[in-house]
């Protein structure tokens, strides 16, 4: 029996299927499942999406539960995903497990660097998959610092791409730092304690998000915040010619260490997945991170407002329009369907009404599947098709993601067509 939340959501879908118009939701017909397909379909790989994800496994295998089934993959086919960072994802997709039902798919919020599309062409996958974003979403960066007041209440702080470049590479070491106060006029008890520092301690394409807003705002006398060629993990200063631009997915804690000793401050502190970092700042005062929106409104933290990349002097929190509006600058020059190594994040998009830290997601997919059996192929691109489509729904999203504008949902639903089992398309 559905439970009562997915009661709601049956009821519902039907009412979405008569505003297709309105919102641009493209209802696909389903690709069939032979009778008897059982196994398990699984991935691992970014934690920026992990909460939608889970909560779509969830609301497909209620729907479907003829065909899939939460646990038992002896009788019918069973959705898993496990995180480990966007880095991690990359190296399964072709490692030792390729292809295999414990390994079907792999999840990154990180573009594929020219190495690692190498490595992939080297290995047994060669040219055999395909990369298509799912979900897109904010990042929040989010704080703890006890007892700030403006007005007599509690104040939020605003931030921008040279002081966050500050903080992280050790330029600003102090709460109550001159740029952080010009920033923030009126707001009382900012302290003349350190700065703890939070990013990600595994590969992560969270911080790969991050490193591409920070590139782009920082000033120029900080050289891209040493997201550029020219700059390499360690270095104590950013004192070379900004080149390429470069963001990255190495852990804060790594690149930023010789230049944040060079600055005298204390080495960054480094946690595993958005779900690391987020309980860490909520615990910890004098803290600062940064997490997809749905970590920070799930642990309730303080979010900072991030300066837009518009004339006006406007500051921007994490929100659903405001993603909407960053994509939208973005989708003019930006193809986010296998994306080459110089597709740049839609971070810093131009606007007042643009949040400033915006990501997609992808998920990386075998073109033709050879280590498991058609009926779990079948499963994994009729589950994909639903959560570009039906998934895509007010309904059906959790709180802190954000839809794919239309044309990148229909673009990624072609790719669904080109899959094949054993030289077969699955879904023709």
């Amino acid at each position: 029996m559905l439970n009562l939340r997915n009661r709601l959501r049956t009821s519902v879908v039907a009412a979405l299927a008569l505003t297709i118009a309105v919102s641009g939701i493209a209802y696909a017909t389903a690709p069939s499942i032979d009778a008897g397909a059982k196994g398990k379909i699984e991935g691992s790989g970014a934690t920026f999406p992990w909460n939608q994800y889970k909560d779509w496994f969830s609301s497909f295998t209620d729907e479907t539960s003829d065909k899939f089934s939460v646990s038992d993959a002896n009788a019918k086919l069973v959705l898993n995903y496990t995180g480990g960072g966007s880095g991690a994802g990359i190296a399964n997709f072709y490692g030792a497990n390729a292809d295999s039902d414990t390994q079907m798919f792999s999840g990154t919020d990180a573009v594929l660097s020219s190495s690692e599309r190498s490595a992939i062409a080297a290995s047994r996958v060669g040219s055999n998959y395909t990369v298509i974003p799912v979900i897109s979403g904010p990042l929040a960066v989010v704080y703890r610092v006890d007892g700030l007041k403006k007005g007599g209440v509690k104040a939020s702080l605003r931030l921008n791409g040279e002081v966050l470049c500050g903080i992280y590479s050790g330029q600003i070491k102090l709460w109550n730092d001159a740029k952080i106060k010009k920033l923030n006029p009126g707001v009382t008890g900012l302290p003349a304690q350190k700065i703890q520092v939070v990013g990600r301690s595994d590969s992560s394409g969270t911080t790969y998000v991050f490193t591409s807003y920070l590139g782009k705002a920082a000033v120029t006398t900080q050289k891209n915040c040493g997201m550029q060629s020219n700059f390499a993990a360690g270095e104590a200063n950013f004192n070379d010619a900004a080149g390429t631009f470069a963001p990255t997915k190495t852990a804060p804690g790594t690149y930023f260490a010789g230049i944040r000793t060079a600055n005298g401050a204390d080495p960054i502190v480094g946690k595993a997945g958005n779900g690391g970092i987020a309980p860490f700042v909520k615990a910890t005062n004098l803290t600062i991170s940064y997490v997809e929106w749905s970590y920070a409104k799930k642990y309730a933290l303080s979010t900072a407002a991030i300066r837009t990349n518009s004339a006006a002097s406007a500051y921007l929190k994490p929100s659903a329009a405001g993603t909407v509006a960053a994509l939208a600058k973005a989708a003019v020059t930006e193809d986010p369907i296998n994306p080459s190594a110089a597709f740049v994040q839609p971070v810093y998009a131009s606007g007042t009404t643009s949040y400033p830290i915006v990501g997609y997601s992808w998920l990386m997919l075998y073109t033709d599947y050879l280590g498991v059996q058609k009926g779990q192929v079948q499963g994994l691109v009729s589950f994909l098709n639903w959560a570009l489509t039906t998934g895509q729904g007010s309904t059906f999203l959790y709180n802190g993601y954000v839809a794919l504008p239309t044309a990148v949902r229909n673009t990624a639903i072609a790719e669904l067509h080109k899959i094949k089992h054993n030289g077969t398309p699955v879904w023709p």
